[in-house]
């Protein structure tokens, strides 16, 4: 298989912008102190609400795509070559990765929340802004069930999650050296088994449980890919992606289903796009996805008197354009350099 899979970065950057548009009616209405305006029952008023109205209103599911293209990149990258792979060297390329932008853009929000609290005497989106847990998302922990509630940079809670799946799948691929689809499927059932019965829930998104159930899909998709012919794949891509639409919508079936078809269309697809400007999108992700809090907080409170024009299209394009400019400057300016020296050292 390829180094780099297009098509899958480019649902990556799908499922981040996905999550975003669901974050626009959050941050800029629900969660905003200055507009009692109840948006809920207002979604049309939205920009572009006839084209992103399931966004707006399901967006946030792009979190658990995340969390299965998460389980498929681990295994894309690590499973077959585990024994190869210490310890330091795990650690090194996920904090590497991860740590130097999440660190940055928790004291940008630290900043901007200090600001408004002297301006308006109150705080933001997020309003457990204690050094208690400045600490937690210090330590990569702010989701670990520690919390009090929402504070400083809350989507990194996704991220935190991951962490444990990160730190599972290395100690669970060292010590039974070679995980199949046998292994992992039998985990995923006791996972799935185990949140019906004893958590009673089984689509959530923001417990250890249905991130570790996600991440196991994730798993799954990528042996399958591996193991069964590819029209046989596609015939039980169709099949998981019908039973995810029909009756209620599946979340847990619908994740698997699409990022299935995006592996086994991925030689098709790469020859007619330009990978270049698939890979570009595919490394916004995680800078979009961590920018937006500062970035809405400083918006806020320029515009705290001036709440209507979160209705503009106009400002929804230069938002989300501004966005997308912050986060390529991050990516390439600050992030792959940073990532380069703590690798070097």
């Amino acid at each position: 298989m390829r180094k780099q899979l297009y098509l899958i970065e480019l649902l990556r950057f799908l499922s981040a912008i996905s999550v975003l548009i669901y974050h626009y009616q959050i941050y800029f209405f629900q969660f905003n102190n200055f507009n009692d305006v109840y948006i809920l029952e207002n979604l049309e008023s939205l920009p572009f609400n006839f084209i992103l109205n399931l966004f707006y209103k399901f967006g946030d599911y792009g979190v658990h795509m995340f969390f299965c293209i998460s389980g498929f990149i681990m295994s894309f990258v690590y499973l077959d070559k585990v024994e190869d792979t210490n310890a330091k060297t795990f650690f090194i390329s996920r904090f590497s990765r991860l740590y130097p932008l999440h660190f940055i853009t928790l004291i940008a929000v630290l900043f901007v929340q200090q600001v408004s609290l002297y301006t308006t005497e109150t705080y933001q989106l997020f309003h457990f802004n204690d050094l208690y847990h400045f600490v937690l998302h210090l330590g990569f922990i702010s989701a670990w069930g520690l919390e009090k509630g929402f504070s400083f940079n809350m989507p990194i809670w996704s991220v935190s999650l991951e962490i444990i799946c990160y730190l599972l799948f290395f100690i669970t691929a060292v010590r039974l050296k070679k995980i199949n689809l046998y292994v992992t499927s039998i985990f995923l059932v006791l996972l799935i088994l185990y949140n019906k019965i004893v958590v009673g829930s089984s689509d959530t998104h923001s417990d250890l449980i249905s991130c570790l159930q996600l991440f196991l899909t994730g798993m799954v998709v990528f042996q399958l890919s591996k193991k069964f012919k590819k029209l046989h794949l596609i015939i039980f891509s169709a099949i998981l992606l019908a039973l995810s639409i029909v009756g209620n919508f599946k979340i847990f079936i619908f994740c698997p289903a699409i990022l299935l078809i995006a592996v086994l269309f991925e030689d098709n697809f790469v020859k007619i796009i330009s990978k270049k400007l698939f890979s570009f999108f595919g490394n916004l992700t995680y800078s979009l996805y961590l920018w937006q809090t500062p970035v809405a907080i400083i918006v806020i409170l320029l515009v705290k008197d001036n709440i209507n024009i979160f209705y503009s299209y106009k400002f929804f394009i230069l938002y989300f354009g501004f966005l997308i400019c912050l986060s390529s400057l991050s990516y390439y300016l600050v992030e792959k350099k940073l990532q380069k020296l703590i690798k070097s050292l």
